[in-house]
C-alpha cells in the first residue's frame, strides 16, 4: 500500500511539475509574441508620413513623429549613468518651452563622461525654434549612484540621476506645466552628440531562449518519466 501510495505521489509531482514547466515555456512565447507587436507597431510609426502637433500630445500616440514650435531654456539637464555602444555617459536633456506655454524635456543625444567629475561636457544652448522628433516615455530609473537626485554644477548645466518632473519643476522654479513625456530629437541638432532612442522592448530573442529551455526541461523530465515506468513494469 505505501509503494502505490509513494507510486501516485510521484505521478502528480511530475504531472504537476512538467504542467508548470509547459506553461513557463507558453509564457514566454506570450511575452515574445506581445514584444514583437509593440516593436512592430514601432517601425510602422516610424514609416509613417503622418506629423503630430503640440495638440497631440498624449499617450495613444507615442512613438509618433512630432513637430513643434518654441524655445529652448536653460539650464541643461545631464541625466547620469547612461550607455551607449556599452560606454558610460550622459544623455542631456533641455527644456522646450512651447507655443502653448507649456515645457518638455528634449532628448539632445549622449555624451561620454570627461575625467573630471566636477565638470559637464560643455553642450550649448540650442536656438532653433522648430523642433523634430518621437515622442517617448520618461525613461525609467537607471543605475542610481547619487543619493542626492539633483546637482547643481553650474549656471546651464545641472546633473540628475532620474527625471523627476515635479522635482525638476520646483528646483528649476518653472511657471509651466511639464508634459509627463519626452522628445527625442530626430534628427539630432547637435553634431558632438549620439542620438540615444531605445526601442519600447528589447527584442523577443531572450524569451525564445527561455521558451526553448523550459520545454527542453519539459521533454527531459518526461523522458526520465517514462524510462523509470518501464524500469518499474
Amino acid at each position: 500500500m505505501k509503494v502505490k501510495n509513494k507510486s501516485l505521489l510521484l505521478d502528480i509531482l511530475f504531472v504537476v511539475t512538467f504542467l508548470i514547466l509547459l506553461r513557463l515555456g507558453f509564457w514566454q512565447l506570450d511575452r515574445a509574441d506581445q514584444k514583437n507587436e509593440i516593436n512592430q507597431n514601432y517601425l510602422e510609426r516610424q514609416s509613417s508620413l503622418e506629423v503630430f502637433d503640440e495638440n497631440d500630445i498624449n499617450e495613444e500616440n507615442l512613438w509618433g513623429k512630432f513637430s513643434i514650435e518654441g524655445e529652448f531654456t536653460s539650464p541643461n539637464l545631464y541625466l547620469d549613468n547612461q550607455t551607449y555602444k556599452r560606454e558610460a555617459g550622459y544623455v542631456i536633456y533641455s527644456p522646450f518651452l512651447t507655443r502653448e506655454n507649456k515645457v518638455i524635456l528634449v532628448n539632445r543625444g549622449w555624451h561620454d563622461l570627461i575625467e573630471d567629475r566636477n565638470e559637464l561636457p560643455d553642450v550649448k544652448k540650442a536656438e532653433d525654434t522648430v523642433i523634430s522628433g518621437i515622442l517617448t516615455k520618461i525613461p525609467s530609473h537607471g543605475i542610481i549612484l547619487n543619493t542626492e537626485n539633483i546637482e547643481n554644477i553650474n549656471d546651464s548645466s545641472i546633473r540628475i540621476q532620474r527625471i523627476d518632473v515635479d522635482e525638476i519643476k520646483e528646483v528649476l522654479n518653472i511657471q509651466y506645466e511639464i508634459y509627463p513625456f519626452v522628445l527625442t530629437l530626430e534628427p539630432p541638432i547637435d553634431e558632438n552628440l549620439k542620438r540615444h532612442l531605445i526601442l519600447p522592448v528589447s527584442n523577443s530573442e531572450k524569451n525564445y531562449g527561455y521558451a526553448f529551455q523550459w520545454f527542453a526541461f519539459a521533454l527531459t523530465l518526461l523522458i526520465i518519466f517514462i524510462t523509470l515506468r518501464k524500469k518499474n513494469k
